[in-house]
C-alpha cells in the first residue's frame, strides 16, 4: 500500500484512508491486473488479497455485483468501487490482509454495515487492522451478541508485536450487554493458560485466530482485550 501510495503522491503510511481510497476507486480494475488496487479490492470481498485479480476474484466480483444490482461483468469500475467502500453490505471476512490498515472513517463503515455501533468514548480505530474489524464483526455473528467496542489504536495500552498500536487487538465491554459476550466466550472457546494472572481463551473465527484475554486491572476497568490474527 505504500508503494502505491508513493506512486500516487500520498502521504505513504500505509493506511487506508479518504484520499487513498479515492485513488484507488478511481482505477477501472479487471481480470488479469495485479496491484495495491486489486489487494485492497480483495480485502474487502473476502478473497485472499494476493493482488492477482483471477478467477476467484472475478468471481467474488460478480457475485458483489449481482447482489447489489449492478452490471454485473466482474469488473470494477467506479460505481462497483463507490458501492464497496460505502459499506451496503456487511464487509467478507478476508483470508489475508495482515498487512491492510484502515483509518477511523472506514473501520467505522465497516462496522457500521455490520451492526455495530461506533466505539465508546476516546477510543480510535485509526490504523486498525482489516482483519481485525473483520474478527470483531466475525465475533457478532457467532455470538448474536451486541458488540461494545471501549479500546482501540489509541496510546496508553501495552507495547508489542500484536499490539492495540499495531492494530490487532480491541478492547470489548464486559458489563451490561457485554455480559452476553463474555458468556459466549467462556462456554464455547477453548481455555488456555492465563496470562499472568488474566484467565484467556482462544479460537477461530472464519479463519481468523482469536486471543481472548479477561483483563482484571488493578485500577478497575474490566474488559476483554482481543487479539485477532
Amino acid at each position: 500500500m505504500r508503494d502505491f501510495q508513493r506512486k500516487n503522491r500520498l502521504a505513504a503510511d500505509g493506511v487506508i484512508g479518504p484520499n487513498t481510497w479515492t485513488k484507488l476507486t478511481n482505477l477501472t480494475v479487471a481480470p488479469g491486473a495485479r496491484g495495491q488496487a486489486v489487494k485492497a479490492l480483495q480485502v474487502q470481498l473476502g478473497v485472499r488479497a494476493d493482488g492477482i485479480f483471477g478467477k476467484k476474484t472475478k468471481t467474488a466480483v460478480s457475485n458483489f455485483q449481482k447482489k447489489n444490482r449492478l452490471p454485473v461483468d466482474g469488473v470494477v469500475r467506479p460505481a462497483t468501487w463507490h458501492r464497496i467502500v460505502a459499506g451496503t453490505t456487511t464487509p467478507a471476512i478476508p483470508t489475508s490482509g495482515h498487512d491492510v490498515r484502515l483509518d477511523h472513517r472506514l473501520a467505522l463503515q465497516q462496522l457500521a454495515a455490520a451492526g455495530i455501533k461506533a466505539p465508546v468514548g476516546r477510543t480510535s480505530l485509526d490504523g486498525v487492522r482489516a482483519r481485525t474489524i473483520q474478527g470483531v464483526i466475525a465475533l457478532k455473528k457467532a455470538s448474536r451478541c451486541t458488540i461494545t467496542i471501549t479500546g482501540g489504536t489509541e496510546s496508553g495500552h501495552s507495547n508489542g508485536k500484536y499490539s492495540h498500536a499495531n492494530g490487532y487487538k480491541l478492547d470489548l465491554r464486559t458489563r451490561d450487554e457485554g455480559r452476553c459476550v463474555t458468556n459466549w466466550i467462556k462456554t464455547t472457546q477453548r481455555k488456555g493458560k492465563p496470562r499472568g494472572n488474566d484467565p484467556r481463551w482462544h479460537g477461530t473465527l472464519n479463519g481468523i485466530s482469536a486471543e481472548y484475554v479477561y483483563e482484571t486491572p488493578r485500577n478497575g476497568g474490566i474488559h476483554w482485550d482481543i487479539t485477532f490474527k
